[in-house]
Order: structure tokens, then sequence, then C-alpha cells
């Protein structure tokens, strides 16, 4: 029998409705076991999902030695403790996004996965949607010429009672939203910037960054410039201009679907797909490294990590600064 990756869960937020249906569905794995803030927040999701353990504690699924991968959904400021624990447990870890707040949190968790011998992963599900593996190629190939400039714009209106609210847990703008356009921006151009330039608007209630903008700047002159709102319509896009011409893409979704659409000129390209099968996709890819079938690439991602999280950080400095901020 082809050997599973027996999952556990840390958190029971809402993402579980898509992550966790995913999880049921996947090839090379199981759904062991669940653990929320409190006993009963455990039990009520391990009924839900129909997973057989549910778990007193964090810490007491970490001990559970039938459990070999964690994939961790819990609040951003609860990400760099939870995934060392786990990495010293033994357990490989699937990190949900942000992965870290800085390159030193973000090394700290990359230095606890190669010590104890476990793979370590930020999860950004947008790159299991067949999309923007066929858009990283149409501009491999040249459809805009040499890159120039990158556009991108996530926003949506956070209720008043939303998490991303409460600056002790990790809330804000940048860190919630404005990860993925900077995300984007270093996956589609396949380059680190060398330096970068922020802004944030600041919430006079709650105190975290309302809205963020910022310029990440490579080599030849080129940039990147995005902008992030929790007070806006929803909204998701970006651009890439070239020597050539430009793309356009935007990202759509509702209960059922997730479309994103690129436009070139008059070429149209549309990729619709349900809500949960990138999610499948993100977890039984996960798995297959984690039961060591390219250990290089597993490196790889965990580098990506770490510069992803070096950028945030570099961005938010220099929005706190009001000063350019190098790599």
């Amino acid at each position: 029998m082809e050997r599973k990756l027996r999952w556990g869960v840390l958190g029971t937020g809402r993402i579980l409705g898509k992550a966790g249906a995913a999880l049921k569905t996947v090839e090379n794995g199981e759904w062991l076991g669940v653990a929320g803030r409190s006993p009963g927040r455990s039990a009520e999701a391990a009924e839900r999902f129909g997973v057989p353990r549910a778990y007193d504690s964090y810490e007491e699924l970490l001990q559970d030695p039938d459990i070999d991968a964690v994939y961790i959904a819990l609040l951003n400021h609860l990400h760099a403790e939870w995934a060392v624990r786990a990495c010293r447990a033994g357990k490989h870890v699937l990190l949900e996004k942000p992965f870290a707040p800085d390159a030193d949190e973000a090394e700290r968790i990359v230095e606890a996965a190669r010590s104890c011998g476990v793979v370590v992963e930020e999860a950004f599900v947008w790159r299991h949607h067949p999309a923007f593996t066929a858009l990283r190629e149409l501009i491999a190939e040249g459809i805009v010429g040499d890159w120039v400039c990158f556009r991108g714009h996530y926003s949506f209106p956070a209720g008043e009672d939303s998490t991303r609210w409460v600056r002790e847990w990790g809330g804000g703008a940048l860190l919630d939203i404005g990860c993925y356009p900077v995300a984007w921006a270093r996956f589609i151009t396949g380059e680190e910037p060398s330096s970068v330039d922020a802004a944030e608007l600041i919430d006079d209630k709650h105190g975290v960054d309302r809205r963020f903008a910022g310029t990440l700047y490579f080599s030849g002159g080129r940039t990147a410039h995005f902008d992030a709102a929790l007070d806006m319509a929803h909204g998701a896009d970006f651009e890439l201009i070239g020597t050539k011409g430009r793309i356009s893409v935007e990202l759509r979704v509702d209960a059922e679907s997730w479309t994103i659409a690129s436009r070139q000129g008059l070429d149209e390209r549309v990729w619709t797909m349900d809500r949960i099968t990138p999610f499948r996709r993100e977890a039984e890819a996960f798995a297959a490294r984690a039961m060591g079938a390219s250990s290089e690439e597993a490196q790889a991602l965990a580098r990506d990590a770490v510069n992803q999280a070096r950028v945030l950080g570099a961005l938010r400095q220099s929005a706190e600064r009001g000063e350019r901020v190098w790599l």
C-alpha cells in the first residue's frame, strides 16, 4: 500500500472551510487530528469534518507520534512559535501565509526545520492554480518582451470584528493581503528586489496599517508597485509591462469558483477552478516533498519563504522610517 502522510491541523478558523475540505480528499494523505484554542473548538471541528482525533491543546497534537505533518492556520503572531515547536516535535510544517513578518523569524523557522530534518513551506494556495504556471511560462517566452514594470493591487473591506484589525495578532494590510502582490511580483518576474520604498495609512482606532503601498526596485531600473487596503471594495489584479507590450491579470472568486483571467492585447485567456482543488493540490504537493520526492524543491521553497519575509520586513521598515531600505 502506498504510504500516506498523516496530517494534524493547528487552528479551526474559517480557512478550514476550504483547506479542511481539501485535506479530506488528498490521495497521498490522511487528516488524522485537529487542535483549536480550546477542547470545545477542537471537538467541533473534528465532528464537522469527520476527523478521528480532537486534542485538548496544540501541544498535545504535536506530541502525537502518529502525526507526520501539521498545517498551521493560526493567527499571524503565532506562526513562528508553533512552526518552530512543530519542527522540534519532528513534524513537517505547511505554514499559512504570512510565513513570518521579517527575515529573522523566517530564518528561525527554516533553521529549526533544517536541524530537525523536516520540510517547512509557506502555504500560498495561488501557486496551485494552473493560471500562475501558465502565466509565468508565457512571460518567460517573451509575451511582453523584457519586463520593465509590475503593478499589483489587493483590497477588500474588513469587518469591524475582523482579527485583521488587531495589532497584537499581526494584523494590518501589508501582512494579511499586501503579501500577495509582493509574492506575485517575485514569482512572475522570477527575480528578487534590491531595495524597497513604502508608505502606510495607520488606522486611528486600531493602530494597524489600513492601507499600504510599496515599490520594489530591481536591477536595470525595473520596478514593482503594489497597494493593499482593508477599507476598499474587493479587488485583486496585477499587470506586467514590458518592451513589447503588457499583460493584465484579474483574480475573481465567488462561493464556488476561482477564476483568473488575463488579457494581452486582443488575446484573452481564462482559467476557472473550484475553490477546493487548489488546496488539495497544495496538500498533495507538500506531502510528496515531505515524503522525499524532491528535496531540492523543498529547500527552494523554504528559501523562497525567507526571501518573501525579508521583503515584507524591509517594506515595514521603510514605511516606519520614511526612507528607502536596501535588502
